[in-house]
Parts: structure tokens; C-alpha cells; sequence
């Protein structure tokens, strides 16, 4: 491959650097994801390197996909062998060979941000607190704060300098989430991260193992890793790994995520033999833009010095206006957009209104509404969290991991079957005292001890049945999930549900179908992963990885 014609001078260098410790400093538009592709193939097609030696980190599902597709398209040959994937798809990976070193089975369930709130509600009320009481929402953010730290119950220290009112009974509700996590298998994102850096450091076999896995780690986005993550990376190092991080410092975003910032600047602190390449050709906007951009990230006190440029001259100037209220804003944009649509045939679709939070977009869709503007708001419901997905995904949780009481909750009156609130809690309060699952709890219910009526019972263990005989046919016919999925899914009356109870709502219905749609492309695409391999792929992805 010619990778002089392919790449300009400092890309060209970049791709093909011998050094150890590499920290490529790319400004926007300057080809990053290009680069880091070309490595991958650089380092397999000229430094003979085996693909399955290298990792490489990715910030979101949907850019590890890209990059692995390009990649492919330079090596062909390496399509099965890559490693190009996110933190969390890594430790997923990773605690499905090593759960068993934490107890954990390896088909443990991924609990996402619903479910995670779902359980810190239920802990709420079960310690006397109201589902609608401050302190749901304030745990759920004591506990996300935490985990970001690399912090469990047993680490945190209390102090009067927390954002929530009660951070005492924060904790206690920590400590009750994790221990009814841990009895139903289940791990939450940040679980992922932490449980894969304890097994590392805790098991040197194990660590041993990984570390020799790959001579060859390469990070994306390294100015948005936070502390928890580069400790991970830290933990695959040897002397002789090469680290190859991307990433530009006056791009930091995600702090409120943890990122830190200091990991990049102070890379060649860590590895002091480190080379620095800075791409600043920037391909993607104009002079005009550049140079306001430069003026204004020169402000920045903490930065990597680079000026971008451009081959692209001039361009229109940056129009700014001041409003003297969110109302007024959204006037003059509205207006600025008519005079760009008239001159462009009224095609609105070449036209966006970036904001920052999603209560900002209302004065703007009252004022397109009055004016008859067009318009879509991206980053809504995303199709993983519309109800009907969520509940048939809670179904197939459950065939594969009976521990899930989140799950179960979710599904064992959807659709109706005649059990009443105080029935379920009276299910729920008795399984807890046997120590039990409630799926497990209703295998073995004896209905003269049970406090539920028999018609109650009844109607769960027919539920039951058809969720046993799913099982069975997947077991059998373990080369097509759908089919048999689909088959439990009619059963038991959902479709039917969806149409009678949920109102005539076709999309409804085709989501559950575009569901089996996306099993079978996720098994064709994967031949070698299971079904378990699919939902704990689905929990890991984000709102990012489905805008089109």
C-alpha cells in the first residue's frame, strides 16, 4: 500500500512512527479516525504484526464499528482477528472468560441506566422512602458519582461536602443495591470497568495472561478516559507494549463523566521515551472558521499548543447575535433560517439548530410550528429504550438468567394477566424471605403456603411453562434464536397486547419485529457469539450508536 499518496506528510508520520509510546495530537478535522485505521493496517501489512496482538479502544459502539470496517477494507484478512471495541464491550468480553473469579457466571446480566434506576427505586421504597421521594434521584446519583470514582459502599468516605442532602442514607442505599445486584448476577456499566480492574489486580495469573494478549494498544478520544479507565489500560501494560493514544486536549467534553483531562497532557510525564505528532491540517471547515476557532482555544490553560489550518480559503463570516430572551432567540434564528431556505429551495433539510440541553428546544419548536418550519429532534427515545423493546428484551433476560428479579417485575403483569399490585408485592415479599429469585421462587411455589390466590398462581405458572419450553427450543435449535423467541412472544400474547391494549399502533408491533430483525443480523454478523452474547451487546450500546 502506498501510504505516502494516501496520507499528507505529518499523517504519513504518524501512521508509520516507531515508537513506543506514540501521542497523537489531532485537531478537529484533521483525519484521526483515518489514522488510527491506517495504523492498524500499517502495523499489520508492514511491521507484520498478528492482528489478534492488538487491542484498540474506541469511546462509543458506533465509532468501534466504523474504524473496524475501515480497517477491514485496508486488511482483509484481519475481518476475524481484530480487536476494535469500547471500555465497557472490552470488560464485557473479558468478564464473560474471567467471572468465575468473582463468583459470577458467565452469563451474568447487564443491567443499563433503567434498570439501575428501577432497583434503586425499589431499595428506596423497601427502606420506607415514596418512589416519588428526592432521595431515588439523589442515590442514583450518589451511586453513579462513586462508581465514576472507582468507589464501592466500603470505600466511600462520608463528609459534609457532598451534593446530596443524606449522604448517610445514600450510602445505606448503596450498600443494599449492590447486594441485591450481586444475588441476581447482574453488573451494572460501571460494574463492567471495576470488576475487570479488581480481577486484574487481585489475580496476577489472570493479569499475566491478558497483558500477553497484545503488544499493541491504541486509544481514540484519550483526552475524554477518565481515571478508572487509563488504570485499566495500566493494568495490560508490560515493558515492551506499544501505547498509541489519539486525542486533543482542547476537545475535552465529558468531564461530568469523570474525564480527565491530565491523562493526555501529562502522557510524556508517564512515558518519558514518548514521541508527540501534532496533525493541525484541519479538512473539514474553512479559513474563516478556523481562525475564530484558533483565536478562541488559544484561551485555554491547559492545552497542547496547535493553530489548525486549512487549504479550504475564506468562506462566509460567523454571524453572531445576542437576544434579549429565549423567545427573541428563537425568532431571529427562525428568521435567519427562512432567508437561507428561500435561497436553497426551501430544503430545511441541510439546516441544524445545535443546543446545548434539551430544554432549550422549546421556544425554538413553538416558533417553527408558528412559522411552518419542518423539523426532527435527534437524540429522543432511542430504539432500545421504547417500551415494547424493553419488554421483550426483559423476557429474553429472564430465559437466560432466571436471577433477574428487575426483569421479572417488568414483564409479570405485561401483558395483564389479573395480578393485582399488592399480589405481586406479596410475591415479591416472599420469595425474598426463601432467599430466591422470583422466577425461581414460582419453579418450586407450593400454593398452601403461598399467600396468593390460586388464579394468581395459576396464571403465573402458565406464564412459566412457555418461558421453560423457550428455553428448551433454543437449547435445541441454537443456530436461529428468532424463530423460537418470536413463537414465545405471540404465545403469550403480546402482539395481541400491543394492538388491543396499547391502542391500534403499528410501529409498535414492527419494533418487536425489527427486534428478531436485529438478532439475526447481530448472530449472522457474529457467527461465533451466543445469545447471551447479543443482550449483553444491546446493554452496552448508547444513544450515540443509534443516530443515523
Amino acid at each position: 500500500m502506498d501510504y505516502h499518496s494516501l496520507l499528507n506528510p505529518v499523517q504519513f508520520q504518524a501512521v508509520t512512527s516507531k515508537a513506543q509510546h506514540l501521542r497523537i495530537v489531532a485537531g478537529a478535522g484533521s483525519g484521526k479516525t483515518r489514522v488510527l485505521t491506517y495504523r492498524i493496517s500499517y502495523l499489520i501489512g508492514e511491521m507484520d504484526v498478528n492482528p489478534k496482538r492488538i487491542l484498540a479502544i474506541a469511546f462509543t459502539n458506533k465509532v468501534a464499528q466504523e474504524m473496524k470496517e475501515r480497517a477491514v477494507s485496508l486488511v482483509p484478512a484481519a475481518r476475524d482477528f481484530l480487536h476494535i471495541m469500547t471500555f465497557h464491550s472490552f470488560c464485557a468480553r473479558f468478564l464473560r472468560v474471567e467471572a468465575e473469579a468473582i463468583g459470577y457466571p458467565a452469563n451474568y446480566t447487564i443491567f443499563d441506566e433503567d434498570d439501575q434506576a428501577s432497583l434503586v427505586k425499589e431499595v428506596c421504597v423497601d427502606l420506607g422512602h415514596k418512589k416519588k421521594d428526592e432521595i431515588v434521584k439523589q442515590s442514583l446519583h450518589f451511586i453513579r458519582v462513586k462508581k465514576t470514582k472507582g468507589q464501592y459502599p466500603e470505600d466511600v468516605v462520608l463528609s459534609n461536602k457532598a451534593d446530596v442532602t443524606d449522604e448517610k442514607e445514600c450510602l445505606k442505599i448503596y450498600y443494599e443495591y449492590e447486594a441485591r445486584k450481586a444475588a441476581m448476577f447482574a453488573l451494572d456499566f460501571d460494574d463492567l470497568l471495576l470488576k475487570t480492574i479488581f480481577i486484574l489486580q487481585e489475580f496476577a495469573p489472570i493479569r499475566e495472561k491478558w497483558q500477553k494478549r497484545f503488544d499493541h494498544i491504541l486509544v481514540d478520544e484519550f483526552q475524554d478516559t477518565n481515571d478508572v479507565q487509563y488504570h485499566l489500560i495500566e493494568l495490560l501494560l508490560t515493558p515492551d507494549t506499544c501505547v498509541y493514544v489519539v486525542g486533543d486536549p482542547d476537545q475535552t467534553i465529558y468531564t461530568w463523566r469523570g474525564a480527565n483531562q491530565k491523562i493526555i497532557l501529562d502522557f510524556e510525564r508517564k512515558f518519558p521515551d514518548a514521541e508527540t505528532i501534532i496533525l493541525n491540517q484541519n479538512y473539514r471547515s474553512t479559513e474563516v472558521i478556523l481562525s475564530a476557532a484558533n483565536k478562541l482555544i488559544a484561551h485555554n490553560k491547559k492545552r497542547v499548543p496547535k493553530d489548525l489550518f486549512t487549504e479550504v480559503k475564506e468562506g462566509e463570516k460567523i454571524m453572531t447575535y445576542r437576544g434579549y430572551s429565549s423567545e427573541d432567540e428563537a425568532a431571529w434564528v427562525t428568521k435567519q433560517i427562512k432567508k437561507i431556505a428561500r435561497e436553497n429551495d426551501n430544503d430545511y433539510q441541510k439546516i441544524a439548530v445545535l443546543y446545548r440541553s434539551s430544554y432549550v428546544t422549546r421556544p425554538f419548536e413553538s416558533q417553527f410550528a408558528s412559522d411552518g418550519i419542518p423539523y426532527r429532534i435527534f437524540g429522543g427515545l432511542r430504539f432500545y429504550q421504547r417500551k415494547e423493546v424493553k419488554d421483550a428484551l426483559a423476557y429474553f433476560r429472564l430465559l437466560v438468567n432466571p436471577l433477574d428479579d428487575v426483569s421479572f417485575d417488568r414483564i409479570v403483569n405485561v401483558p395483564r394477566r389479573g395480578i393485582g399490585d399488592v399480589s405481586i408485592e406479596s410475591f415479591k415479599k416472599e420469595a425474598k424471605e426463601r432467599g430466591l429469585s422470583e422466577y425461581n421462587y414460582l419453579l418450586e411455589i407450593d400454593a398452601g403456603s403461598s399467600s396468593l390466590k390460586g388464579k394468581t398462581i395459576n396464571a403465573m405458572l402458565m406464564l412459566l411453562a412457555k418461558m421453560e419450553k423457550c428455553k428448551k427450543e433454543i437449547k435445541e435449535g441454537s443456530e436461529v434464536f428468532s424463530a423460537p423467541l418470536r413463537k414465545f412472544m405471540t404465545d403469550i400474547g403480546y402482539f395481541n397486547y400491543l394492538m388491543e391494549e396499547e391502542g391500534p399502533d403499528e410501529d409498535r408491533v414492527a419494533n418487536v419485529n425489527a427486534l428478531f430483525d436485529d438478532i439475526n443480523h447481530f448472530i449472522t454478523s457474529n457467527p461465533e457469539s451466543s445469545f447471551e452474547d447479543y443482550l449483553q451487546n444491546v446493554s452496552l450500546l448508547t444513544s450515540q450508536d443509534d443516530m443515523n
